[in-house]
């Protein structure tokens, strides 16, 4: 009797850790998420979001598909009280989601990591520190970058509801998709619901 004790003992530990190992791979940092057609949340409505952070304390992200307005470079700097090394580039300014509305974050390639900087595994990262302001300023910042006004927030559990019960698609992501597609809102929400592989 104490061999099968033994046995559903070290069975039970097997499972136990398989369902950690199942639970982790839910989670969908560095991916996309795409708003299905049922999600009718004005902030979310047919948007696409960039994952940066997904565990079990919640999931940050920012909106790739909401463009609010354009300017130049280094205009946006000196409105922070920083010069320009690269003051003729154009740059769009987009919403990234409802949360800390009033603050500017930056969406960019894994080059630069500074203080505040958040980063997806083998995937980009968001910083909303005055730092990548300053080192941007200097010609030391990244060099892929999308400037977001707020980030979108779940709370722990709160992605995995709202995935249930099919508010949201995910898909990869890829650098071309989240920098240099200048469609409309709605055709690079379309182009990604198309990458998520399923009809809405």
């Amino acid at each position: 009797m104490n061999w099968r004790r033994s046995f559903v003992l070290v069975f039970a530990v097997l499972c136990l850790h398989i369902g950690d190992v199942q639970a982790e791979g839910r989670f969908l940092d560095g991916r996309l998420l795409v708003a299905s057609k049922k999600l009718q949340d004005p902030n979310f409505n047919r948007t696409v979001v960039y994952l940066v952070e997904h565990d079990r304390g919640g999931a940050v992200g920012l909106i790739v598909n909401r463009r609010i307005g354009e300017g130049n470079l280094a205009g946006l700097l000196k409105g922070f009280g920083l010069p320009s090394k690269d003051g003729d580039r154009d740059v769009k300014l987009h919403f990234g989601g409802p949360v800390a509305s009033g603050s500017v974050f930056i969406l960019h390639s894994s080059d630069y990591s500074g203080k505040g900087t958040l980063s997806a595994k083998n995937g980009l990262s968001m910083t909303g520190d005055r730092a990548i302001l300053e080192a941007i300023s200097a010609g030391r910042g990244p060099k892929r970058m999308k400037f977001m006004v707020g980030y979108s927030g779940w709370g722990p559990g709160q992605l995995e509801n709202e995935i249930a019960r099919g508010d949201w698609l995910d898909a990869t992501a890829d650098l071309g998709f989240i920098f240099e597609d200048e469609g409309s809102a709605e055709e690079v929400w379309q182009r990604a619901k198309d990458k998520a592989g399923l009809t809405l």
